[in-house]
């Protein structure tokens, strides 16, 4: 049967760049031309294939459809083959093309209608459908052109209870977090569309509001805290990137997931496969949710393409890659190959991703690259992530390193019994030295309140460099950091400081810490109802402290090449000493520096 063909090619002022991050948002799109909610059975793990329903007009239909064939800012195109319904068949899709200052915009659509009969309203929605969505894209335009900035097209805005809304924001302003951030989250909280509301990153939103990230996740600590916000932790597939289980407590989560679109099973690790987002509480405002395009482009924003391969052919894309790295990922193989910035690198990049070893590195000069893709022998689901789309995610691992998130929510914690690997992470263990000496000199209660005192002159300066207090034994600290820079610059801070301690402790009788720094990978328990580490990293930062004499800092090889830890101690000048020593307990030798900012305390 003769298809229904429509296109409409037509000129926005906008840059490609600024239009798609709205006009790749079908799902928003298709709520605002009155199209259907969709419920989605799962994605096939051997295609990525979904089965879909919805009713259209009192009419059930159902229908199969691939992922959707995009690259960021130039176009889309998506296949549907329905089961019921007038439509037996469609395709169709957006091109964008940089011209005269703005974008030549191609909308184009095949129908196959599934009965003769229906072709008169297949011919009329699709008409009708084409005319909405250019008034759409044209409204979006001129917006970007007016506001500079990125509005969203018609959506949904569920009211807000006022009386509830106006005594939990007092209650958060009363908490005394950032002024800006908690600012920018109220009107949020009050003006943005039920989707942007459900399943907020917090890091993105600070990046949007051009304010500081943990700022803006503090805020969203304490919102939740004083019933503004509910957090969630959602568990990311490593292959697809898709969330696979939505927990409302850190004690759900199970050290093994399963992603039943790629049919694995893997390991969780805190640091790339558990986030922790935000909704609004529903009894705040009850911000509805429902999918209205599963494959929408928008739901893989960490995608700067994703390209659905024949496997029998070449296919060759031009894409726009700025000066960063990128993951082209092969879905069904679970394979991989890294891209790398180059100002030498080549225009034009070919891979092989039935052939190439995973992990394997390619170089790119930034610009516009041909990326060209040899026949995979069977089909394939490709998708070339940025790996920047990571950085903005508040992960377990760093989250969980927050003195803040540790003294509000002090019962987050695993399950007893259960161990969750994470990949990096510092540990700084500090000591009070003397403090025996010092007990016998001042009597116990007068040396406790030094300790005491201490803790939380050395937890201020910790939770300052983004990191927690795990724990305290006797009268040495535990903390925790999402990267080996803040405890260096924390253990720093401390013996540049240390006079500070001694002038308001003891004046008469100076002390000195004794400090050990180290990163790397751990495993995440519950002990005795808080959250610990434990693991062979774990021990070796315990044992480098013990090599510290007293007002120096000692660090190992993983702190010492770490670059950002480098350029820490450039700029602090600390004088280094390295040795290499067996460490109690541990095989093997191990090199390591002793920091001094300033002579040690006798």
């Amino acid at each position: 049967m003769e298809p229904v063909r429509l296109e409409k090619t037509f000129h926005l002022s906008s840059s490609p760049a600024a239009l798609w991050p709205l006009v790749s948002n079908t799902d928003r799109l298709n709520r605002a031309l009155g199209l259907p909610a969709t419920t989605s059975s799962g994605a096939d793990p051997e295609d990525f294939s979904q089965e879909i329903s919805a009713s259209l007009f009192g009419l059930p239909l159902r229908w199969k459809e691939p992922p959707f064939d995009y690259v960021d800012g130039r176009g889309y195109e998506v296949t549907r083959d329905f089961h019921t319904g007038p439509f037996a068949r469609f395709q169709g899709g957006l091109r964008m093309k940089e011209e005269d200052g703005g974008t030549a915009t191609t909308l184009y659509s095949v129908f196959w209608p599934r009965w003769e009969w229906a072709r008169p309203f297949v011919r009329l929605f699709a008409m009708k459908t084409t005319s909405d969505l250019v008034g759409i894209y044209k409204s979006i335009d001129e917006s970007i052109r007016k506001l500079g900035d990125f509005p969203a097209p018609p959506r949904t805005l569920s009211p807000v209870d006022p009386a509830l809304y106006a005594a939990r924001a007092a209650a958060l302003n009363a908490e005394g977090v950032d002024p800006p951030s908690a600012a920018k989250l109220l009107a949020h909280l009050k003006e943005a569309s039920d989707d942007d509301l459900r399943g907020m990153r917090p890091f993105e939103l600070a990046d949007r509001w051009g304010l500081p990230r943990l700022a803006s996740l503090g805020v969203c600590l304490h919102a939740t805290k004083v019933g503004l916000l509910d957090l969630k932790w959602e568990v990311l597939c490593p292959n697809c990137a898709a969330p696979k289980e939505t927990l409302a407590k850190l004690s759900d989560l199970k050290a093994v997931s399963h992603c039943g679109s790629c049919d694995i099973d893997y390991g969780v690790d805190f640091g790339s496969s558990v986030e922790l987002r935000f909704s609004v509480h529903p009894s705040v405002r009850d911000a509805k949710g429902a999918v209205f395009c599963a494959g929408s482009p928008a739901h893989s924003r960490h995608a700067a393409a994703q390209l659905v391969l024949d496997g029998a052919t070449v296919r060759a894309v031009d894409i726009g890659l700025e000066s960063r790295s990128y993951t082209v990922r092969f879905l069904q193989t679970k394979r991989a190959v890294v891209l790398r910035p180059s100002a030498a690198g080549p225009s034009t990049v070919s891979i092989d991703l039935s052939r190439a070893a995973d992990g394997a590195e390619l170089l790119f000069r930034p610009g516009l690259v041909r990326v060209v893709f040899q026949p995979t022998l069977a089909p394939a689901l490709v998708r070339i992530e940025k790996e920047s789309w990571k950085d903005a995610a508040a992960s377990a691992a760093l989250v969980t390193t927050m003195q803040e998130f540790r003294d509000l929510f002090s019962s987050e914690v695993l399950a007893p019994g259960v161990e969750i690997s994470i990949k990096n992470l510092a540990l700084l263990f500090t000591d009070l030295k003397g403090s025996t000496a010092m007990y016998e000199r001042v009597g116990d209660a007068t040396a406790y309140g030094v300790v005491r005192d201490h803790f939380d002159w050395l937890t201020a300066i910790i939770s300052a460099r983004g990191g927690a207090v795990v724990k305290t034994i006797g009268d040495a600290v535990m903390a925790v950091f999402p990267s080996g820079a803040g405890a260096l610059e924390a253990a720093l801070d401390m013996q540049e400081r240390i006079g500070e301690l001694t002038a308001r402790l003891a004046p008469r009788d100076p002390v000195a810490l004794k400090i050990g720094v180290h990163q790397g990978a751990s495993i995440a328990i519950n002990a005795g109802g808080h959250l610990d580490y434990f693991g062979t990293m774990v021990n070796v930062a315990a044992r480098v402290q013990n090599e510290s004499a007293g007002g120096d800092i000692v660090i190992t090889s993983a702190i010492g090449a770490d670059p950002a830890c480098k350029a820490i101690l450039e700029r602090h000048g600390p004088s280094a000493e390295h040795f290499t020593i067996a460490l109690k307990g541990l095989k093997g030798e191990f090199d390591l520096w002793r920091l001094t900012a300033r002579p040690p305390i006798k």
